[in-house]
């Protein structure tokens, strides 16, 4: 999980209300009743930090984004304003290892919602959809809630607050509940079933119209799901409608540019410097970063945003192709016996007298006419031209008719069968021997196969067909054997052999 801390702010900031300043530490006199209900949670955040493993995975070396997989040790530089005083305390990395101990995590993103729309958008669905059910949600809160008796959202920051220290180990907890407890600070909290699991840190500066992230996090266990970047989201939405920012800016160090890149932050500043310039303070290590909002864009609709595009741009494609269309599937084979052939009317199978219609109406609109009758033309549309090739007797050359090319084919099975490397080949596979055969190989061809198809009279009804019969049996054996092996180089020696046949047996004109 990755955090990060942007600016701290000059004491009189703060205000001069001793309630308020003893608050901003971190506890206040009026709410040590809370403070005593949350104890299991506490007690660990009042010790002092002590040298430990940490077990949770923060702190790797790769940069991250919350909720997206990657955790990061969020030790991040801090950005001031103008007034912010010229030093800032940082917990030493040997002093900030801590324990956290690992939770079972929720059920993963339920895979009915994968779709074609890509990882992001799925993503997007499921949250929203969770969001619509109640689930999960988010709320932006700040501590001067506290005036209008609302100590819920008082006990959401002091949760979100721990979420921090957890997650930013090396920044003393003193600063983090002075920024989180501020009143100039909000905090878009994630919620699930009124848990904090998550959230956001930020200030908006309205006349500027720009604002700060300040931290940024999601628990340990609520990772990989999704959560940071719909919290990102939802930030940008609020502060486009409710605070009318056009920009957000925030200090990132190099564990946190990767997430922020993401996000649509940018390294490039095009916000002008008279806005931002004296609020935010340049720091070694830490990496200026800059993200301008859409107005014309809802980063909480962004599912729904690409399913419109996909449906309009599928409305376009409809209207200039047929590719939408399935027809139902063939039933002229559904009744025949195993290895009985019956030959088929190309026309009748659904769907080609509709090509032959929409090809005709391209060739009449065409400037040039075809050559040849209308059979002739029906011929060369179903793909049943005239042969460009012709056989070689001992007669001499002879156009192919089924007879020629039945006697042909014979020929050419006979002197594979008696090929010395033809033995593999021979018969099917048998399951058996090699259990795991049909898993890899979904189209089985064999000698004795192709030698009943030959008998059928019905299948090999062209010569393009029994050749790749014969190219799908050498296919199989390379596939599933390695080039090592004897069967593997049979394939390539009968392939060879199975080539020069054809290629002695047949003369193209």
């Amino acid at each position: 999980m990755f955090c990060f801390e942007a600016r701290t702010l000059p004491d009189r900031a703060l205000g001069t209300d001793p309630e308020e300043r003893i608050a901003v530490a971190g506890v206040t006199r009026s709410k040590m009743a809370l403070v005593s209900q949350l104890k299991g949670e506490e007690e660990e955040d009042l010790q002092p930090l002590k040298k430990k493993l940490r077990t949770n995975g923060v702190g790797t070396k790769d940069g991250g984004c919350p909720g997206e997989g990657e955790r990061t040790n969020g030790d991040s530089r801090a950005g001031t304003n103008s007034e912010a005083s010229p030093s800032i305390v940082k917990a030493e990395a040997s002093d900030a290892v801590r324990e956290v101990k690992p939770e079972t995590p929720s059920a993963p993103s339920p895979l009915q919602y994968r779709q074609v729309n890509g990882a992001y958008t799925e993503r997007e669905a499921w949250l929203t959809k969770q969001e619509l059910e109640g689930d999960i949600r988010f709320e932006c809160i700040r501590y001067d809630d506290r005036k209008e008796g609302n100590t819920t959202h008082l006990e959401w920051l002091l949760a979100l607050k721990n979420i921090f220290s957890r997650q930013l180990p090396n920044m003393p907890k003193e600063y983090i509940a002075r920024l989180v407890f501020d009143k100039h600070h909000r905090s878009m909290v994630a919620l699930k079933k009124d848990k904090v699991f998550g959230g956001c840190t930020f200030r908006c500066f309205e006349n500027q119209e720009f604002g700060e992230i300040v931290f940024l996090a999601i628990a340990a266990q609520e990772q990989v799901r999704g959560y940071g970047t719909r919290l990102m989201n939802h930030l940008k939405e609020f502060a486009k409608r409710e605070e009318k920012l056009t920009h957000f800016l925030t200090y990132a160090d190099n564990n946190a540019i990767g997430y922020f890149q993401k996000q649509g932050f940018t390294r490039e500043i095009f916000l002008e410097r008279e806005k931002w310039g004296g609020f935010i303070k340049d720091y070694d290590g830490g990496t200026l970063m800059e993200c301008a909002l859409n107005f014309q864009l809802s980063y909480t609709q962004f599912s729904k945003i690409i399913k419109q595009q996909r449906d309009f741009l599928d409305s376009q494609v409809k209207k200039i192709s047929r590719s939408h269309i399935v027809y139902p599937g063939l039933q002229f084979f559904k009744d025949l016996k195993p290895g009985e052939y019956k030959r088929a009317d190309i026309a009748g199978i659904p769907g080609v007298n509709e090509a032959l219609e929409l090809k005709k109406k391209e060739t009449d609109s065409s400037d040039s006419a075809p050559v040849g009758s209308e059979e002739e033309q029906r011929a060369a549309s179903l793909g049943l031209t005239k042969a460009k090739f012709q056989l070689v007797t001992p007669a001499g050359l002879v156009t192919p008719s089924m007879p020629s090319l039945h006697s042909f084919m014979t020929r050419v099975h006979a002197a594979v069968v008696d090929h010395a490397d033809s033995w593999p080949f021979k018969e099917p596979v048998d399951p058996l021997e090699v259990p795991d055969y049909h898993d890899v190989i979904k189209d089985p061809v064999d000698l004795s196969l192709v030698a009943r198809r030959i008998c059928s009279y019905e299948y090999y009804i062209k010569l393009e067909i029994f050749v790749a019969d014969f190219k799908m049996m050498f296919t199989n054996a390379r596939m599933y054997n390695s080039p090592d092996t004897i069967y593997y180089k049979c394939a390539n020696r009968l392939e060879s052999f199975f080539d020069d046949q054809i290629r002695s047996g047949i003369s193209f004109t």
